[in-house]
């Protein structure tokens, strides 16, 4: 239930505050440096050599998180099932038509090698895939949104890696605000 309320809340932030418009400002204002070195939700260090132009996401909300930090263009491969995310077709529908890379149980090595990536997320449940491709030279954040704090550390982890630093914050405090008032508006029930 947990899950659903976090995606949930990342979906109506992606469709309600994180518009276009405003986000293309952001983008040139902070900038990340490369190579950078950051330590996922592993604990592993990764090193992103450069800033990634073809992202492959093998989780919804990850996905969903490249919606909200305006990286539909660098997005060039999703989960499979996408047609079952709603968020897909009202925020990306393009995204529907982008090549699959599996699901959980099943990932996709060979089909995400195809894409040629130069940055991949996978959940940390899939390690073994995510020891795969680093020793194929593919670079792989592993993510673990599976908690409040936790989906904070993945949207700041993922932000500072596409160079996204400040629609990481802008999301982050969008979400800082939503709880806040559904605290409000459930403190008397």
């Amino acid at each position: 239930m947990k899950k659903l309320l976090l995606l949930v809340l990342l979906c109506s932030l992606v469709i309600s505050g994180c518009s276009v418009s405003s986000s293309k400002e952001m983008k040139t204002n902070t900038k990340s440096s490369y190579p950078q070195t950051l330590v996922d939700q592993l604990g592993r260090e990764v090193t992103i050599e450069k800033e990634p132009k073809r992202i492959v996401s093998g989780y919804y909300i990850s996905t969903s998180l490249l919606i909200a930090l305006d990286l539909k263009d660098e997005t060039v491969g999703i989960e499979s099932k996408p047609e079952k995310r709603p968020i897909y077709s009202m925020a990306a529908p393009e995204f529907l038509e982008l090549p699959n890379v599996g699901t959980m149980k099943e990932f996709n090595i060979e089909a995400t090698l195809a894409l040629e990536p130069d940055l991949v997320l996978l959940p940390i449940k899939l390690k073994d895939s995510i020891d795969v491709l680093e020793e194929l030279g593919i670079t792989v954040l592993a993510i673990n949104p599976e908690s409040d704090e936790l989906l904070h550390e993945t949207i700041a982890l993922v932000a500072k890696a596409t160079n996204r630093i400040e629609l990481g914050d802008n999301l982050l405090n969008k979400i800082k605000t939503f709880n806040e008032k559904l605290k409000t508006l459930l403190s008397d029930v």
